[in-house]
């Protein structure tokens, strides 16, 4: 892919940005240091600021509109480049980190693996996003839309707080790309499973088990009973899964239970199984007598593989070829704030980020030899995605 520069003087292809990259990876180690030595615990509010404090510093180079919305969790950070452009395109990240030890993890380097808490989850991407500017700048190329760099102070807690900020500031996106951890070999989340969360409660009727055990509706047994009835509902229906979660009931061993509980989930890969799954669900308005409520708690929709999300994928396949990357498409259980960008109808590309693991775990990584791929990668897509050659980013 010949990428257009400002000037319009000489090319640049996707090969000479990885070649960059490859020449800037100590500095993209002394930046990563930097950032996973601040701590960013999720509902450490003064920390995640201070983080975000650093991050306005270290992006003021490029002179960037800067918006912060607070949260009872932390600010979200808007970095706007371009912003006399009307349409935009979003880099996004989350700043905050889940704790995995009482005690501040040492940075340690083992051959091509970086270990730190949040490297792979997620400060390696906001790391990308500094170097994909500077690879602009270098190179005098042209984005074409303004560029959001939006950082997100909640998304290790389900993202509550700031999501109605996130969907407002990215709601005319022309497309999202969200370098959160990839699937293990290196693969695009191109599906991630929605969940909803949900509450049963079981009424009966309390009586004495041993002298008029007749008299009673035990809502244990009831509970028992629909934790198979929605086990035949969720296997009918294919790919949706079905944890039962929380269980509670019973007021003495000598009482036949009057009031049982469930917090349970549903998951599925397909917003639509979902919705159906949860509406034969609440069908379920007796089980042996006792009556079923059901209330949901908590909703992530599914990020689903359509049209739209298999368009802006195809476009970084095709771009990672050009310098011999493979970029498989994989799926993953767990959800993120892509899923509900992509919900609104705004192209997402997720889990695009170095590859890694031990996410969430004291043997978290990155492996550095991903950085000159993944940067090349990103800032190809960037440009691709704010130029008018990608009819599904328009």
């Amino acid at each position: 892919m010949k990428i257009e520069r400002k000037t319009g003087k000489n090319e640049v292809y996707v090969k000479d940005l990885f070649d960059y990259f490859k020449s800037r990876e100590k500095s993209f180690l002394t930046l990563l240091e930097k950032l996973v030595s601040l701590p960013t615990y999720s509902g450490g509010k003064e920390n995640i600021n201070r983080f975000l404090d650093f991050l306005v510093d270290l992006f003021s180079e490029f002179k960037p509109q800067v918006s912060r919305f607070p949260t009872p969790k932390g600010d979200v950070l808007c970095l706007s480049l371009f912003p006399e452009i009307g349409k935009f395109l979003v880099l996004l990240a989350h700043g905050d980190t889940v704790k995995v030890s009482e005690t501040p993890l040492p940075v340690k380097i083992a051959g091509s693996r970086f270990h730190a808490n949040g490297c792979y989850d997620m400060k390696s991407g906001i790391a990308l996003f500094y170097f994909i500017l500077k690879a602009c700048e270098q190179f005098d190329l042209k984005i074409g839309k303004q560029l959001k760099i939006i950082i997100t102070p909640d998304e290790e807690t389900g993202s509550k707080a700031s999501l109605p900020i996130l969907l407002r500031e990215c709601r005319r996106a022309a497309a999202v790309i969200l370098p959160e951890p990839c699937c293990p070999g290196g693969a695009v989340k191109t599906r991630r499973k929605g969940v909803i969360v949900l509450n049963a409660r079981i009424t009966g009727k309390a009586a004495h088990s041993g002298i008029e055990p007749g008299k009673g509706i035990d809502a244990n047994r009831a509970l028992a009973g629909l934790i198979f009835r929605i086990d035949e509902i969720t296997g009918g229906l294919g790919d949706v899964s079905f944890n039962p979660g929380i269980l509670s009931g019973g007021r003495a061993v000598n009482i036949a239970s009057p009031e049982s509980s469930m917090d349970f989930e549903v998951r599925s890969y397909s917003n639509d199984l979902l919705e159906k799954a949860v509406a034969e669900i609440k069908k379920i308005d007796n089980i042996d007598a006792a009556t079923c409520e059901f209330s949901t708690t908590f909703t992530h929709p599914a990020l689903e593989f359509d049209e739209k999300n298999r368009r802006f994928y195809e476009i970084a396949k095709n771009i990672a070829r050009e310098i011999s990357y493979e970029l498989p498409a994989g799926s993953s259980g767990g959800g993120s704030e892509g899923s509900h960008l992509s919900a609104a109808g705004i192209p997402v590309i997720d889990g695009i980020g170095l590859k890694g693991g031990g996410a969430h775990s004291p043997d978290e990584y990155i492996d550095l030899r991903d950085f000159p791929y993944r940067a090349a990668l990103l800032t190809a897509l960037c440009l691709e995605a704010g130029g008018t050659r990608n009819p599904g980013c328009q």
